[in-house]
C-alpha cells in the first residue's frame, strides 16, 4: 500500500455497538478518535463513556474539535446517512453505507425497489394503525410483524395468531401510546420450508471482492461461516447482489453489508432483510479473520477495492448474554490471550477491569466469542476454547446454538444448495 496508516488518524462514530471496531483499528492507524452519541438535555456518562479506557482508542465528545486532524471517518452503524455525505464533501475519506441506509431502515420502500428490479419479494401489507393491525392479525395466521425507522420502539415479531399474541400487541399499543394511530406496521407472510442463506461482505461503489465469509446465523444466537470464492457462492446469493450493484453505486455506498435471504427446494432466493452497517454476527469475525481490515477500510474509503487476506477459512461465533447488564454495570475478567476472540459491546475498562455500561434502551448482550480454524472442527474447538477466557456474573455463552446451524446447513443440502464447500 502507498499510504502509511500509521500516519494516518480516524475517527470512528457508533452507537457503542462496534467499539470493538475501533478498538482493533487502532492496532494500524496513528490514532483512533472513538464517538457515541450521548446528547440530550440530561446527559448520563453511561451513554457519554462507552470506549472510555478501551485499548488503542481515545474517547472523544465530539468529532469537530479535531476535525481538520482526522483523515478518514468509519461509519460502522446506520442513521449517520446525512452526516457522512456532509463530512465526505469538506474533503474527508468516508467508510459507511451512506443513503444506503435507507436499504435497512425503511423495509417497504426497499420491498418496492426490488420490485421494480425485477427481483422475487414475499407477500406482504402495510397496515396503519394498531386497530387495523389487530383487524389483520385476526385472520391471518404465521406472519411476521415488523417496522421502519423506530427499532427502539419494538423488534420484529412472529404472530402466529392472534390468540397468542395478542399480549405483545396489547404492550405495545401502550407503550406507543397515540402514535399507535398512525404507526405503519410491515406485514409479511411467512415462507415455510424455506432456509436461511446470504452474504456478509463489504462493496465500494457496488463491487464486491473475489473473496467472501459466507454463512448461517441462527437469529440471537450464533452464526458459522467459512471464507469461499465469491464466484463459487450460490446463485441464490449472488443473482440478489448483482441486482443491487447499481444501486449502491449511486449511493456512493462503501462500507459493509450483510443480506438475509430464504431459499427453497426451488432455489428461488427472497431477500428479508438488508443489514447496511456491520452485522452482528458476523462482523466481529471480521475483525480477526481479515488480517487486513483496516487497509480494507483504508483503500475502500478511497473508492479503492481490495480483497481480505483471511487468517482462516472457517469463523464462528456465539452471542454472550447477561440479564444483569439490563439494568446495572457487569464486571468482566478476561484473560489477556483471549482478549481478541472476545468482542464487548457498550464497554468501557477502568483500573484494569472491563465493564459493559447499561443502557437506556436495555440490552441483556454482553458481546460475542468467536473461534477460527482452517476446518469447522477446528474453529469450533477453538470457540470452546475462547469462551473460558471469560467470567463474569450470570453471563451465558450460548454454544447450543451451534447445533441449530448444523440443523440449517442440513437443509440447505437437501435443496442442493452448496453454500459451504464441503
Amino acid at each position: 500500500m502507498s499510504d502509511n496508516l500509521k500516519e494516518k488518524i480516524v475517527c470512528v462514530v457508533d452507537d457503542g455497538m462496534f467499539v470493538e471496531l475501533a478498538c482493533k483499528l487502532g492496532e494500524s492507524f496513528k490514532e483512533v478518535l472513538y464517538y457515541s452519541q450521548w446528547e440530550n438535555p440530561y446527559p448520563r456518562m453511561n451513554e457519554g463513556m462507552i470506549g472510555y479506557g478501551m485499548p488503542n482508542i481515545t474517547r472523544v465528545d465530539n468529532i469537530w474539535r479535531r476535525f481538520d486532524e482526522v483523515d478518514l471517518f468509519v461509519f460502522p452503524s446506520v442513521y449517520f446517512g446525512e452526516l457522512q455525505l456532509f463530512i465526505e464533501k469538506q474533503g474527508k475519506r468516508v467508510w459507511g453505507s451512506r443513503r444506503g441506509e435507507n436499504m435497512e431502515i425503511f423495509r417497504d420502500g426497499m420491498k418496492a425497489h426490488m420490485e421494480d428490479l425485477g427481483l422475487p419479494v414475499g407477500n406482504y401489507e402495510v397496515i396503519k394503525g394498531m386497530d387495523a393491525l389487530r383487524v389483520y392479525l385476526k385472520s391471518h395466521k404465521n406472519v411476521f410483524v415488523k417496522i421502519n425507522l423506530w427499532r427502539g420502539q419494538f423488534e420484529s415479531f412472529f404472530s402466529k395468531n392472534y390468540k397468542m399474541i395478542e399480549c405483545k400487541l396489547n404492550e405495545i399499543d401502550y407503550n406507543l401510546g397515540p402514535f399507535a394511530d398512525i404507526l405503519d406496521f410491515i406485514v409479511e407472510d411467512e415462507l415455510p420450508d424455506k432456509v436461511e442463506i446470504g452474504s456478509d461482505l463489504y462493496t465500494v461503489d457496488g463491487k464486491y471482492p473475489s473473496l467472501s465469509l459466507a454463512g448461517i446465523e441462527c437469529k440471537d444466537l450464533g452464526y458459522v461461516g467459512e471464507i469461499r470464492n465469491y464466484k463459487d457462492l450460490p446463485a441464490s446469493v449472488t443473482d440478489f447482489n448483482a441486482a443491487i450493484s447499481d444501486t449502491l453505486k449511486g449511493y456512493g455506498y462503501k462500507g459493509f453489508l450483510s443480506t438475509e435471504m430464504r431459499v427453497g427446494k426451488d432455489k428461488v432466493s427472497y431477500m428479508i432483510d438488508m443489514t447496511c452497517r456491520c452485522p452482528s454476527p458476523p462482523s466481529e469475525l471480521y475483525q480477526e479473520m481479515y488480517i487486513n481490515i483496516s487497509e480494507i477500510i483504508w483503500e475502500g474509503s478511497g473508492g479503492v477495492l481490495i480483497d481480505p487476506i483471511p487468517a482462516a477459512k472457517f469463523g464462528v461465533q456465539a452471542l454472550i448474554y447477561s440479564h444483569w447488564c439490563e439494568d446495572s454495570f457487569l464486571p468482566l475478567e478476561i484473560k489477556e490471550d483471549k482478549k481478541r476472540f472476545i468482542k464487548l459491546i457498550n464497554a468501557t475498562k477502568i483500573k484494569g477491569v472491563y465493564y459493559i455500561i447499561p443502557q437506556a434502551h436495555k440490552t441483556d448482550v454482553v458481546g460475542s466469542v468467536i473461534g477460527m480454524g482452517d476446518t469447522l472442527e477446528a474453529a469450533l474447538e477453538n470457540i470452546k476454547e475462547n469462551s473460558e477466557g471469560i467470567k463474569g456474573y450470570d453471563i451465558e455463552i450460548k454454544m447450543g446454538s451451534m447445533d441449530k446451524i448444523q440443523i440449517e446447513m442440513d437443509k440447505l443440502k437437501e435443496f442442493g444448495i452448496k453454500l459451504f464447500s464441503k
